[in-house]
């Protein structure tokens, strides 16, 4: 998700062009989670053998992201005072890391409050499947009638229900899976006809990084719709997310030699890499996610920017380290991990959003815990 406004200064720390050239990528396939016919390309889980280290810090994290569930199920941003905010999309992550420590560390609790998430996004939805941040005081909040993207809200919430599904190994509640359709209704509502889906109806821009995120949530939410027996929408969600995955390379410009962030209705594509957002970030995605990229872009962002903590506009660790395990060298790629451990230390309650600790376990934990690598040739 690309922040449109003012807010992403304030907290946005994990996002999202110049004519481009094409770029064809190509991914070598590790089929690991599979469904009937479908399959995604999830890293090795055991390619990292967490320490007692990382997981004092993920379990320092964990005890955040706890404090930050209401007891009607609501995720918001901060865990303690108010005003009471929340971002669907942020709460989406941070119900997906404690699933992703769930995985190695079994918690029937964090299980159980991942379910509350999922029922309080359901009864949260409009009619048409949107969500709306919330805001207001702990005894009474409401929706703000203002949400950043629907694509990528949506994508996330289908990621989060098929992890959950896979957490509780049977099928998720009718209510929760109906809500899942619903997010899959938003989803094509903002698919234009090239494939790539907008922002919003009333932002119509397509990000690189919504439209990797709805790759994530079609390909999940296909295995959850062949799971729960919706074999024509399974279909159709496996279909969407090849259309998407067929356009990504064209964000790479051979111009500036890294990636466009957003393609406008006029094929425009607006890029560069003149600062940590949303050039560099989105560069980062790109190397996290895309499989492969010139090593080259590795090196480039590197020399440009760094990781730093202290500047609301710069670019959080963690994602650094998740691009850093596609293309750096162990030496690197460890002192990443520990810059990422002391960072996720430093974090409290009171002074963190939910979705930095959330976005620092899945660094950390890595395998399973990350997110379908893509394939700009998929066919």
């Amino acid at each position: 998700m690309s922040y449109n406004d003012n807010a992403k200064n304030n907290f946005m720390k994990m996002t999202a062009p110049i004519k481009t050239g094409v770029l064809i990528l190509v991914v070598v396939l590790l089929p690991v989670l599979q469904s009937g016919s479908y399959a995604l390309d999830i890293k090795d889980n055991n390619k990292t053998q967490l320490s007692n280290k990382d997981w004092d810090a993920i379990e320092h994290c964990l005890e955040i992201i706890r404090q930050c569930q209401m007891d009607n199920g609501m995720i918001r941003m901060k865990g303690i005072g108010e005003p009471v905010w929340t971002v669907p999309y942020f709460s989406n992550f941070a119900a997906m890391s404690l699933l992703a420590a769930n995985d190695l560390r079994p918690n029937p609790q964090d299980v159980r409050r991942v379910e509350k998430w999922l029922l309080w996004y359901a009864d949260n939805q409009e009619s048409n499947g949107t969500i709306f941040d919330q805001q207001g005081t702990i005894s009474s909040y409401k929706s703000k009638g203002k949400r950043d993207a629907d694509d990528s809200y949506a994508a996330t919430f289908l990621m989060t229900v098929w992890r959950y599904r896979q957490a509780i190994k049977n099928k998720p509640s009718p209510k929760i899976n109906h809500a899942a359709m619903k997010a899959f209704d938003v989803i094509k509502a903002v698919t234009k006809e090239d494939g790539l889906t907008i922002a919003k109806s009333d932002y119509p821009i397509k990000y690189l990084m919504d439209n990797i995120e709805v790759y994530w949530g079609l390909s999940e939410g296909a295995l959850l719709f062949d799971t729960v027996g919706n074999k024509e929408e399974a279909e159709k969600a496996h279909k969407m997310a090849t259309r998407i995955a067929n356009k990504l390379g064209e964000y790479w410009s051979e111009k500036d030699q890294c990636f466009a962030y957003a393609l406008n209705m006029k094929n425009e594509f607006s890029g560069g890499l003149e600062k940590p957002y949303p050039h560099g970030l989105a560069q980062l995605f790109a190397l996290a996610h895309l499989s492969p990229v010139p090593i080259d872009l590795w090196l480039k962002v590197s020399k440009k920017f760094r990781p730093d903590n202290n500047n609301d506009n710069a670019i959080p660790v963690e994602r650094w380290l998740m691009a850093a395990m596609n293309y750096a060298g162990n030496e690197e790629i460890e002192q990443l991990r520990q810059a990422t451990r002391d960072t996720m230390l430093g974090f409290s309650v009171t002074n963190i959003y939910v979705h930095r600790p959330a976005l620092a376990i899945l660094a950390l934990i890595d395998g399973r815990a990350r997110f379908p690598e893509i394939s700009t040739n998929k066919k």
